[in-house]
Formats: structure tokens, sequence, C-alpha cells
């Protein structure tokens, strides 16, 4: 009689983790590969946004006294881009719910946290082509940044922080929303706050108490924080007001999205 084998036990093993870990990276990422329409999602919106904010709304909007209207307003598009990006991660994720896929992903011996994760970081790679795209389509219409080595690097590191903040809060509105329809209805709670900002108009144009709120809220913070490093002047202290309250907002949904993937997966 054939001994029955064993099963096998991976949870305390770091290297079965982090191969669980980039399995389900190469899947989302691989959704990217054999569903190109997800850049066009990220790349059309944004791309659209710097003709109208440029050739359109331009001459008669103007930056404040502060400059061109091109150069100050590409850092705010290009987090819109980011937006634009973590609204397929919601989707995506909340596909995976309603497809059954995660009732697979549970019969299996993998680490749950990795399906979100995944997600997640394709989520980051989206980001990152459609800044690309668009800061190219900026300096062909005018932008103009001023930033040297170090303020890229700094500038670079700030959209990454947003953008995988923006990304669990993206998987976090997935994981809620009770239907696909719901949740990309959801989804709008992502880009709002995004134009609810400094990102297109300066906050000093604003009513006094809207401009107070708008111009304190996380995604201000950031975006006049890469305004600064972008077109070297003064970031005050908008830059520590990003990086504390965006790795907040990454911990935060970080964490809740997990403890709600881990109760659905049960």
């Amino acid at each position: 009689m054939t001994a029955l084998t064993p099963p096998i036990h991976r949870s305390g093993s770091l290297a079965w983790i982090f191969s669980d870990y980039w399995e389900m990276v190469r899947r989302s990422l691989r959704h990217i590969r054999h569903d190109p329409e997800q850049l066009i999602n990220v790349t059309l919106q944004p791309v659209l946004t710097v003709v109208l904010m440029n050739c359109l709304l331009g001459g008669a909007i103007g930056a404040g006294g502060r400059g061109r209207y091109i150069d100050y307003v590409m850092p705010g598009i290009l987090v819109v881009a980011i937006a634009f990006a973590a609204v397929t991660t919601t989707t995506s994720v909340a596909a995976d719910l309603q497809d059954g896929v995660v009732d697979r992903f549970r019969t299996l011996p993998i680490a749950k946290s990795s399906v979100i994760a995944g997600h997640v970081v394709a989520d980051l790679v989206r980001s990152g082509f459609g800044v690309v795209v668009t800061t190219g389509v900026g300096i062909a219409v005018g932008f103009r940044p001023h930033a040297g080595v170090g303020d890229w690097a700094a500038a670079i590191g700030l959209l990454v922080l947003v953008a995988l903040g923006m990304s669990w809060l993206a998987a976090l509105i997935g994981l809620l929303g009770r239907s696909l329809e719901v949740t990309q209805q959801l989804s709008a709670l992502i880009i709002l706050p995004v134009f609810f900002s400094s990102a297109l108009v300066p906050t000093g144009t604003m009513p006094g108490w809207l401009r107070i709120v708008l111009a304190n809220q996380p995604f201000s913070q950031a975006i006049d924080a890469l305004r600064a490093v972008m077109l070297s002047q003064p970031a005050g202290d908008h830059i520590w007001w990003a990086l504390a309250e965006f790795g907040v907002i990454t911990v935060v949904t970080g964490a809740v999205a997990g403890a709600l993937f881990r109760r659905s997966t049960r």
C-alpha cells in the first residue's frame, strides 16, 4: 500500500512567501499585456487633460502670478495620471471577487495577501507608464521643469509614495464594493479629491473656508511639493506633510485592505 504524501506547510518559509508574491505580481502584469486597454486608460485621460488645460484654458486661467500655466499644472496632472491608474486596481480587485478567482486561491497553500499585493504592484507599473507618457506630452506642449538630478529623484520618490497610497486605497474600495458596477461608481472617490486640490488652480483663488480645507488636504500637499521640486521653488513644509500623510494613508489602507481580504478568503 502506497503511503500518502504529507501536506507541504509553507507558512514558515520566507522563500515560499516571496515566491507567492512574485507569482501574483507576474499574474497582474500579464493582465496588462493581454489587456493593453489598461494602459490606454492611464494615458488618454491625462494626455487629454494636458491638452485641455494648456491649449484651451491655459491662457484664461493663468497660474496666480506664479509663471506659465503649463509649468504650474503639470505636477497636478501627473497625480491625475496616477489616480486614473488606480481606478483599474479597484475594478481588478472587484472582478477577482465577483468572478470566483479568489475562491480558487483560497484552496491553494499561498500567502493570501499576495493576491492584493500583486494588483498594487501592477498599478505602480501602470502609474509609471502613465506618468512617463504624460510628462512627454507636457514637454511637447511647453512644460519646462527646472529640476536637477536630486530634485528629480525626490519627485520620483514622492510620486511612487503617492501611487502606493492610492493603489492601496483603490484595492480597499474594490474589496468594499458589493458588485462591479457599484465598485466602478465608488472609484470616483479616488479621482475627485485630486481635482478638489491645488492640481489645476491655485487654492488662493478659492473662497476662504474652501481654501483652508483644500490647501491642506493630502493631494494638495503632495502636488505643491512636486511643483516645488520640479520647478526649483521653495518647498516649505509641503514635502514633510506629503510624506507623513501619504505614509499614513499607505499603512492604514494597506492594513485594512489586508484584513478585509483575509476575512473574504476564510
